[in-house]
């Protein structure tokens, strides 16, 4: 008995990172036509009177050191993507600016003493932190 399998190759390309069908278009279906209402999808957002969406809020870490397990080797502070980690003059790592910090932990995978820990930064509620 003999199987056969068909398969169907459709024509993608890649656009931002999306995968997406490619599309012909004919030029009379791409030209509005005259005295016919636009649809809504082609209708400005200017026109819509629509707001610009919200940015995300920007998730934050904090970088921290366990400085009796750092041998100063200085594997942190060469891959960090961001340079958010440099060294001082004793050649142990610090942090210059935490805000920076992508949270791509590529320093705390790569730290052979386990000398470094990334965590999500937690946001402060008022001045006294809940405090009494």
């Amino acid at each position: 008995m003999r199987c056969s399998v068909s398969v169907f190759y459709l024509p993608l390309t890649l656009f931002e990172g999306k995968m997406e069908k490619k599309v012909s278009a004919s030029p009379k279906a791409s030209a509005p036509q005259k005295g016919a209402k636009a649809k809504k999808s082609e209708v400005p957002a200017k026109e819509t009177g629509s707001v610009a969406p919200k940015e995300k809020k920007r998730i934050l870490y904090s970088v921290k050191f366990f400085y009796e397990w750092c041998k100063s080797c200085g594997l942190c502070s060469a891959l960090c993507p961001k340079q958010v980690i440099s060294t001082d003059e004793t050649g142990k790592p610090r942090v210059e600016n935490p805000d920076a910090c992508i949270g791509c932990r590529i320093c705390e995978i790569h730290c052979p003493d386990f000398a470094i820990t990334v965590k999500k930064r937690k946001d402060t509620r008022r001045s006294t932190d809940g405090k009494r």
